[in-house]
């Protein structure tokens, strides 16, 4: 438990107003000097018209001072990437003009100077360790003749070849005009109309047929490392991403390793010499940290033997003998650090949280990193890479203390094939042992999203309602090791099914959760395991399914990820494995819901397109199932607007009293 009083019943639950006001915290990076950490912190707007997060750059002291606000765009500020010598700060920014564009700011004081031009957007800037050139990503532009098609209105669209922009690769220098540091910046020549010339002094790196992200500057400022991608699509980026390197004097570039699949988050060796990248031959899925000489060759794997963990941020020590990583542990989130030649990995970071957002200054020691609990959200922390030890720095929201939140404990069963099975379970706040309670059920998304430690405000104010919520970790989420995850291929509503199933009968059985009185609800592939459960068991009271996979045929020529269908269901394309993907699909049991489901759904979700809900709610309205289907405009693949989470928390609770008799 943390230290909130768990039973006082002085102090107020969490609302949904509460929820949607809660700071957020964004990206984050220590000062070179370690002296300083750069913070991205948003806040909602609800305004008269406005439903919207905003976000700015804050700076907080690493000895732990008051936070201070750096930036004020007017609509927002991102981004934030020091300068080597820890005196500026270079962001992302949409001030002037409809585009997102590079701007620097001295952490001194002053204002804020744009320093690119560019005609589409620029993203990702990047200092040169020299500190005068930033490399930075652009969207490539509609040429003059696609402007005046698309004016004229002759703007049929190519699919797999019009309906996108790919990103490349830029650089521009920053020049010291006086003592005072103040920013000079190379404007084209007014004469010059060329299009290289409309954004700025920047100097153009790649140019083909892909779409390049995650740069990364070598030591010696020649060469930037980046990972490419067919496209950015997310079937691309996903499944088919390679580390590449391009020479920056003469635009030269060249593929780093042989492999298929999916490699990204390159960063270099202190010398130069080496480059550690994370790889997953399967591409969505677990990745394990590989080292590579910089000239390219065979790689080495350091981690899949020995932890068995998905890597992520791979960041070299400042002596190259090292590279930290993070890596999620069941259901906590850690950082570690590996030899380059392989062998023991040791944990840096531990306790009952999640660990990331890592940053690490020049002395090679120190360290900034997030950190949440159950009861907190995050916040940041500095470390000692030796020590490891953390020391918060920021409490974005304090208001929290004011409120009765719930424990959340870490449970264990065993599924119907005595595979051991973990999961999370959320109590109400005035929990009382031997008394049953109504118990939420929340499969998680993915399918290896697997619910960790975090903070989830939403089982805070389910709980405070008198829920229990119960999410458990079934076979397929990340986490467990790889065997693990992929136990589920071909087997979608399978054994992961099981797992969830007897999970349910363990807490009635520890005497918590009442038969009589249960629910699901899940978002994304939680949505189709709760259509799933629905279609297979009447034992639940009511079920809320949020951009659930309903039918697994049209979901396939629907979503912006088919080859995520493939890898779960064999390659090719449905027709060749027809069979299985009904079976799976839930809508081909519709006919045996009994259990009144609530739909949600954002309309503009690409990754599990809006129809997969129409179709399970004419479904349910054919078979006489009392069933209420809500769109949410402007959506996606996750419920973001302010009044938009308000709505649908509000009605979530409220669905779920309606038909879940909570004082039986």
């Amino acid at each position: 438990m943390d230290k909130h009083n768990q039973k006082d019943k002085t102090l107020k639950t969490l609302q949904p107003e509460d929820i949607v006001a809660l700071k957020e915290l964004g990206p984050a990076v220590i000062s070179p000097d370690g002296k300083w950490a750069a913070f991205v912190r948003t806040i909602p707007i609800l305004e008269s018209e406005k439903s919207e997060h905003r976000s700015h750059i804050w700076l907080v002291s690493t000895e732990r001072g008051e936070p201070f606000q750096l930036t004020n765009g007017p609509n927002g500020d991102n981004a934030p990437q020091w300068s080597p010598d820890s005196q500026r700060i270079a962001f992302v920014s949409r001030r002037e003009g409809a585009q997102n564009q590079i701007w620097i700011i001295p952490i001194s004081g002053g204002e804020a100077r744009q320093l690119t031009h560019t005609k589409s957007r620029a993203s990702n800037p990047l200092w040169a360790p020299d500190g005068k050139r930033v490399a930075f990503l652009m969207e490539e532009w509609d040429s003059e003749a696609e402007e005046k098609r698309k004016k004229a209105k002759a703007d049929a669209i190519v699919v797999d070849k019009d309906d996108f922009k790919q990103t490349h690769l830029w650089v521009i220098d920053v020049k010291t005009m006086d003592d005072e540091d103040e920013l000079r910046f190379a404007l084209p020549d007014e004469d010059d109309d060329t299009e290289d010339s409309k954004n700025d002094s920047a100097e153009r790196l790649t140019a083909g047929d892909f779409h390049v992200s995650e740069p990364r500057w070598s030591p010696d400022g020649k060469q930037i490392a980046f990972v490419a991608a067919p496209s950015p699509k997310a079937d691309d980026t996903m499944f088919n991403a390679t580390v590449q390197i391009v020479d920056v004097e003469t635009k030269t570039i060249r593929k780093l390793t042989a492999y298929d699949g999916a490699e990204g988050s390159p960063c270099w060796s202190p010398d130069g010499k080496q480059i550690a990248f994370s790889y997953g031959p399967e591409g969505y899925g677990q990745k394990d940290l590989h080292i590579i000489s910089a000239d390219g060759g065979a790689s080495t794997d350091l981690t899949s033997r020995n932890l068995d963990r998905s890597v992520d941020t791979p960041i070299w020590s400042r002596d190259g003998e090292f590279i930290h990583f993070l890596a999620m542990d069941r259901v906590r989130w850690h950082l570690y650090s590996v030899p380059k030649g392989g062998g023991e990995i040791r944990q840096i970071t531990r306790g009952d949280c999640v660990v990331g957002g890592i940053s690490i200054a020049d002395d090679g020691d120190t360290f900034l990193c997030t950190r949440a609990t159950p009861n907190a959200p995050g916040d940041l922390a500095i470390g000692s890479l030796q020590v490891g030890a953390l020391k918060q720095i920021t409490t974005l929201n304090p208001q929290l203390e004011s409120f009765a939140l719930s424990e959340v404990r870490v449970i264990q069963w065993t599924s119907r094939d005595g595979l051991a099975i973990e999961g999370l379970l959320c109590l109400p706040p005035d929990y009382e042992s031997g008394r049953r309670y109504p118990l939420i059920v929340e499969p998680h998304g993915g399918p290896r999203s697997t619910r960790d430690l975090g903070f989830k405000p939403e089982w805070h104010y389910f709980s405070g309602e008198g829920f229990a919520v119960f999410a458990p970790n079934f076979r397929g989420g990340d986490g467990y090791g790889h065997d693990f995850a992929t136990t589920n291929f071909g087997d979608w509503g399978g054994s992961d099914y099981q797992d969830i199933m007897t999970g349910v009968d363990y807490l009635i059985d520890q005497g918590i959760a009442d038969p009589d009185r249960l629910a699901v609800g899940g978002s994304s592939y939680g949505g189709y395991m709760t259509g799933w459960i629905v279609t297979h068991t009447d034992r639940f009271k009511a079920a809320i399914d949020i951009c659930g996979v309903i039918n697994m045929v049209s979901m396939y020529g629907q979503t912006d990820i088919p080859s995520f269908m493939r890898l779960y269901f064999g390659d090719g394309a449905p027709a060749e494995q027809l069979e299985l993907y009904r079976e799976r699909s839930p809508i081909n049991y519709v006919d045996r819901v009994k259990t009144p489901t609530l739909i949600l759904h954002g309309e503009e979700d690409i990754r599990v397109p809006l129809p997969q809900s129409e179709e399970f709610y004419a479904g349910l309205k054919a078979v006489s199932v009392d069933v209420e289907f809500v769109k949410y405009p402007r959506e996606g693949h996750g419920i973001g607007e302010p009044r938009h989470r308000l709505d649908m928390l509000k009605r979530q609770v409220a669905w779920y009293k309606k038909y879940v008799n909570r004082d039986a």
